[in-house]
């Protein structure tokens, strides 16, 4: 009987050699793809909703690029979350085969800085930059102010201090919003709202001075106008209106928002010219460029060497400002000297050594005269370890903020505070209620335990969360007694159905896809 209770344990060593085994598999399917690309359908992941100027932007381009590669299908797709983080790490956990791209904005750049992500922008190439337009200050008529002398005459009314309306907090346009507004020397406070269209509600309800948005905003209404644009030269849509160059304000030549395209690192440089090509052939096209007159955009490509530059500077820009005005989170000189541990030589070096010493602390309690209690205190020591692993993890990570208001360290801390109580419950429970001749106080149960929880901690990593869970809850339900297959089965889908509704659709926290999965030809991390 003893024996059947651990077969789950040589079952899931045979899974973990297959998966291991399955790992050279990815250089060979990246081979075959790039000879023979393409040939099933190309997603383009968007990072909003259905409706916004990116997704129109992907899917015209899908339009026209079809007119390219007939046979071609592309497919749409909308990830939206986390500003762009579901969206980025979604993209990152498919195989670098060319079938997934990525439309990008510079948005992006300045969430990824402002949430402690940045670290995902050096894991895309930045392929082709495809358009911009310049940022732009509007007005509300029936609020008093027609042009810039409005507004500065009204900035100094109220000793300087003037109300910009605009969208999200610590974005691209408010880093824009703060470079003007110090340029001009104005006391400028910044009112987030959700989305532009709700801040031009603001600004028309004169809840505000001034909107930071696109030219086409001021296109919604009669009543809204161009204050000044942030480019190098006056706008075609808008001949009258004049730069900040012009108004002898410097340094705002560049104060626009760009839209282009991404590909995860990796992708083959056969499948990464395949795209060039088509991608000039789409912003050259006489049904492309027709479709965007009008709406105030600037048609540029510029290539992956160039578009890399922008992006680093981007990068940089963005967290001096965000940085100045305590929007960046800085790990403490104190904290950073445990980096090496959130790093993944670290973290196997360190996990190793915890399970190493618990494993001795269970021999060593086993041949003392604690051994009655020993299970009750190994597993104290299991969760006790695991918790301490946890925390010095996300000792680098960003906490809560006013950008990200759950913070990377918000789900593994939560572990960490329902972990400890409930493991001195389980303690207190067991110390109090003994059952005689329980075979989970044996060292062989102990060990195996405390193997398959620190295994299942190493391993989420390459194996991915939601796999690892369906192999190893089942195997630690066994171990803990569960011999009713219909239960451990409904236990197991329970807990990752919620673990899938809270933390990816209510925190947008992406759990860990795995590198096995993607790996396998035609990619099945996404599942």
């Amino acid at each position: 009987m003893q024996s059947q209770s651990y077969s789950p344990l040589k079952i899931l060593g045979r899974l973990l050699l297959i998966c291991a085994c399955l790992l050279p598999l990815q250089g060979n399917a990246a081979d075959e793809a790039a000879l023979d690309f393409p040939n099933q359908p190309i997603r383009i992941i968007v990072y909003t909703s259905p409706g916004g100027l990116i997704d129109f932007t992907a899917r015209r381009f899908a339009e026209v690029a079809r007119k390219h590669a007939p046979d071609q299908p592309f497919v749409v797709i909308n990830r939206p979350g986390g500003g762009g983080i579901v969206a980025f790490e979604e993209v990152l956990q498919m195989p670098a085969n060319g079938y997934t791209l990525m439309a990008v904005t510079r948005s992006n750049i300045s969430k990824l800085v402002a949430t402690g992500r940045s670290g995902l922008i050096d894991a895309f190439d930045w392929h082709a930059y495809i358009m911009d337009n310049p940022h732009v200050l509007i007005t509300h008529t029936q609020g008093g102010l027609q042009d810039w002398d409005d507004l500065l005459s009204n900035a100094r009314e109220q000793d300087g201090r003037q109300l910009w309306l605009g969208a999200d907090i610590g974005g691209v346009k408010h880093v824009s919003g703060i470079k003007m507004a110090r340029a001009a020397d104005i006391d400028m406070r910044w009112i987030p709202y959700s989305s532009g269209g709700q801040a031009i509600a603001a600004l028309m309800g004169n809840l505000g001075g001034v909107y930071l948005g696109n030219p086409n905003d001021a296109m919604r209404s009669d009543d809204l106008r161009v204050a000044v644009v942030a480019a190098r030269e006056r706008m075609a849509d808008f001949p009258d209106k004049p730069t900040f160059t012009e108004l002898g304000i410097d340094g705002l030549e560049d104060e626009l928002i760009w839209r282009g395209f991404a590909l995860r690192k990796g992708v083959p440089e056969p499948i990464k010219e395949w795209y060039s090509e088509l991608i000039q052939a789409v912003v050259n096209d006489p049904d492309w460029i027709d479709g965007w007159a009008g709406e105030g955009v600037n048609l540029t490509y510029r290539g992956p060497e160039e578009f890399s530059r922008i992006v680093d500077r981007d990068r940089d820009e963005f967290a001096f400002y965000l940085r100045d005005v305590g929007l960046v989170y800085d790990v403490p000189e104190s904290r950073s000297r445990l980096r090496l541990i959130s790093e993944t030589p670290g973290r196997y070096f360190f996990s190793g050594f915890m399970l190493t010493l618990n494993i001795v602390l269970a021999v060593m309690l086993f041949h003392s005269g604690l051994r009655p209690r020993a299970g009750e205190i190994v597993l104290l020591l299991v969760l006790t370890s695991l918790s301490v692993l946890f925390y010095l993890l996300t000792v680098n990570m960003p906490p809560p903020s006013p950008i990200d208001r759950i913070g990377a360290q918000g789900v593994p801390r939560l572990w960490i505070i329902l972990m400890i109580p409930l493991a001195i419950t389980k303690v207190y429970l067991l110390a109090n209620h003994p059952l005689k001749g329980d075979p989970k106080n044996s060292p062989r149960f102990l060990i195996g335990f405390i193997s398959l929880l620190l295994g299942y901690a190493l391993l989420i990593p390459w194996i991915g969360y939601h796999l690892l869970t369906l192999i190893y809850l089942p195997a630690i339900l066994w171990m803990l007694g569960y011999r009713r297959p219909l239960r451990i089965g409904i236990i197991t889908v329970a807990w990752l159905l919620f673990s899938w509704l809270v933390f990816q659709r209510l925190l947008y926290v992406d759990l860990p896809g795995g590198l096995v999965l993607s790996a396998l030809p035609g990619g099945l991390s996404h599942v």
